[in-house]
């Protein structure tokens, strides 16, 4: 009798890990920063509770709903993959309809949410996020260009414009750098991975830079926009919304990165590539808090 009573809770255990393998939560955890960040910027030092915990909540929920919609979509491209093909729907622990159907409900959730919790304009653009993800990147480019990541990647780029236009109810300068900066930070990002990954994407027929051109070409890409990525830590300086502490850390986290990723175009082997790629995490992590803490410093100005 004991173990029949259990059979439901375990059943509902189960589900929720497979919907928790959907939703990617390494992944979300570093937009759910930016997306914070983009708040506390916003409010030049700590925002309101209720609405910094409704940027977190609500974008975590978009973005794990995004996540979801995604893996019901490219379920046979996941199970080529090595890296993937254990996830819920290629592995038949799901189906791909279930997989999409609870990728639209943590959606809507989203959305209702974020209206509800900070205005209309924030939840509008967090529909536009897995909008630009589902249709733009996942149904339309991922399989037709390597310029997939250049555009699609822009979803990504949503949550620290969502935390601002949480906190002002508008559209603001800073709100569309950071976006700006986390479109530019997404493609040297991810191509890292996809030297990584080639054969994987290859075998998948998915054309990432990286299985589509030559390693020394994805590297030439690669530094290009990283460096590009380090001149803009001085934008927020010389527009007047961001002050010295960040264009400083911003500049020196841009050079390491550049310094990981050099030897990349020298054929450096994966033990390097792996390096620059965790490095690229670190540097949009600790970017976006010195952004977000400067305002709070005695020296800001």
């Amino acid at each position: 009798m004991e173990f029949r009573a259990n059979r439901p809770e375990a059943a509902m255990t189960a589900f929720l890990r497979r919907v928790a393998a959907l939703a990617k939560l390494r992944v979300i955890s570093l937009l759910v920063l930016t997306g914070a960040a983009g708040a506390w910027k916003a409010a030049e030092g700590v925002p309101d509770g209720i609405v910094l915990l409704t940027v977190v909540a609500a974008g975590a929920l978009a973005a794990a709903g995004a996540n979801a919609i995604n893996q019901g979509l490219d379920a046979d491209i996941d199970a080529v993959m090595r890296r993937t093909r254990t996830r819920p729907v290629p592995s038949e622990q799901m189906s791909a309809r279930g997989a999409v159907i609870i990728g639209l409900a943590l959606v809507a959730l989203a959305c209702a949410l974020m209206l509800a919790g900070a205005n209309a304009l924030a939840a509008a653009l967090t529909l536009a996020a897995a909008a630009v993800y589902v249709l733009v990147y996942t149904m339309l480019l991922k399989r037709r260009s390597w310029n997939n990541i250049v555009i699609g990647g822009a979803a990504g780029a949503f949550p620290p414009l969502i935390g601002a236009a949480a906190v002002s109810g508008e559209i603001t300068p800073a709100g569309l750098y950071m976006f700006a900066f986390v479109f530019f930070w997404t493609p040297p990002h991810f191509w890292a991975l996809s030297l990584l990954l080639r054969e994987d994407y290859a075998a998948a027929k998915t054309p990432m830079l990286g299985a589509v051109a030559s390693q020394r070409d994805t590297a030439a890409q690669i530094l290009l926009y990283v460096a590009l990525l380090t001149a803009m830590a001085w934008l927020p300086l010389a527009a007047g919304y961001g002050g010295w502490t960040f264009a400083v850390a911003a500049t020196l986290l841009g050079a390491n990165w550049l310094r990981l990723a050099w030897p990349l175009l020298r054929g450096a082997g994966a033990k390097q590539t792996r390096a620059a790629y965790k490095f690229s995490l670190l540097h949009l992590a600790l970017a976006f808090v010195a952004l977000a803490a400067e305002p709070s410093l005695p020296w800001y100005p």
